[in-house]
């Protein structure tokens, strides 16, 4: 490959990845709008939170890894993988349990030991990993 097309392919490249990790960090984090909320009637605080990936990595890895993690995915086909879902999806489906509206045990009680920023930290973390292979 002459060296022109190969800096040629590196500079969009460069560019594709440049304006990936941009829209990234300017998504809408505070799922506001969104229909999967719209019935939810969530506090202003909660409902304005900007959402930080940082932050659910550090919860994912203490409350939700034990049953959502590879390895338990791997055992335990009944519990979902939600990686790569929806943010707005995941934190309306953690609040229903933490009130009750959902049923599961498990889920209402992890999830009742969350805030609703917490619970948008996690969700919009779970939504920036990349979706397992189902086809396995």
């Amino acid at each position: 490959m002459p060296n022109s097309l190969i800096k040629q392919v590196l500079a969009v490249s460069l560019i594709w990845a440049t304006s990936v990790s941009v829209s990234i960090a300017n998504a809408d984090t505070s799922f506001k709008d969104t229909l999967a909320v719209q019935g939810l009637k969530l506090e202003a605080s909660a409902l304005n939170y900007q959402a930080d990936a940082s932050k659910g990595e550090a919860l994912a890895n203490q409350r939700c890894i034990a049953c959502h993690g590879d390895a338990m995915l791997g055992m335990m086909k009944t519990y979902p993988d939600i990686k790569g879902q929806k943010a707005a999806y995941l934190f309306k489906q953690l609040v229903e349990f933490k009130r009750g509206d959902r049923s599961d045990p498990l889920m209402q009680a992890q999830a009742g030991m969350l805030s609703e920023k917490e619970m948008k930290d996690v969700a919009y973390y779970y939504s920036t990993q990349t979706a397992s292979d189902l086809s396995k």
